[in-house]
């Protein structure tokens, strides 16, 4: 049986460790083994029934050992993932086809977190340790990019692309065949009719760069 550590301990952490609860392999393929987190009193005046045990930065990855990093902003996510992985530790792809709906050709990189009620049509690619929250939907020949951030109830029209990093707020709407580049940010209930450059900050409807 795999020990599975879930990265960070807020609330996006606490999320996540609902959702392994409720996954299918959780008791059969691994066990929740605990939060690692550089905040060890994180969890302090919390009862959610899982524990700090340690550091990310200083754990050493046993053969048994399984992750999921539950950073919400990509750059963290990012450093507090790849310490792991320079370790040769492993991450899992989380999510759970029953409680959303996953198509045909689909692909999801390692580490990707998948939240409830996603809808992800065919021929799409999800990059590693992306996090798609709840009720989002991803059309046709849809690209997100690695450690990209898609919050609840987006809507993401056929064949656009979510660059490296991006962060797209909840209830935004991106039409079809738009980029968003790399780093970029789409603020929440913007609807994207142009492409947005690396490292912009959009919002409105129409979407206009404020930043």
């Amino acid at each position: 049986m795999k020990k599975l550590y879930i990265i960070g301990a807020g609330g996006w952490g606490r999320e996540v460790l609902i959702l392994l609860r409720d996954h299918v392999d959780c008791g059969t393929a691994w066990d929740i083994a605990g939060f690692l987190d550089t905040r060890p009193h994180m969890l302090d005046g919390i009862d959610c029934g899982a524990r700090i045990t340690g550091d990310p930065l200083t754990h050493q990855p046993q053969a048994d050992d399984l992750f999921v990093c539950a950073i919400g902003l990509p750059n963290g996510r990012q450093s507090f993932a790849q310490p792991i992985l320079d370790k040769g530790g492993h991450f899992l792809t989380l999510h759970d086809a029953p409680l959303g709906w996953i198509s045909v050709r689909v692909q999801i990189g390692q580490g990707a977190i998948l939240s409830h009620r996603v809808q992800v049509s065919p021929d799409v690619q999800i990059g590693d340790f992306a996090n798609i929250h709840s009720a989002s939907i991803l059309s046709h020949d849809v690209r997100i990019g690695n450690y990209a951030q898609i919050s609840a109830m987006v809507f993401i029209g056929g064949g656009a692309q979510i660059g490296n990093k991006a962060i797209v707020y909840p209830h935004a709407t991106i039409t079809p065949g738009i980029k968003i580049g790399e780093g970029a940010t789409v603020g929440a209930g913007a609807v994207v009719i142009k492409d947005v450059p690396p490292g912009a900050t959009v919002f409105g409807n129409p979407a206009k760069v404020i930043f």
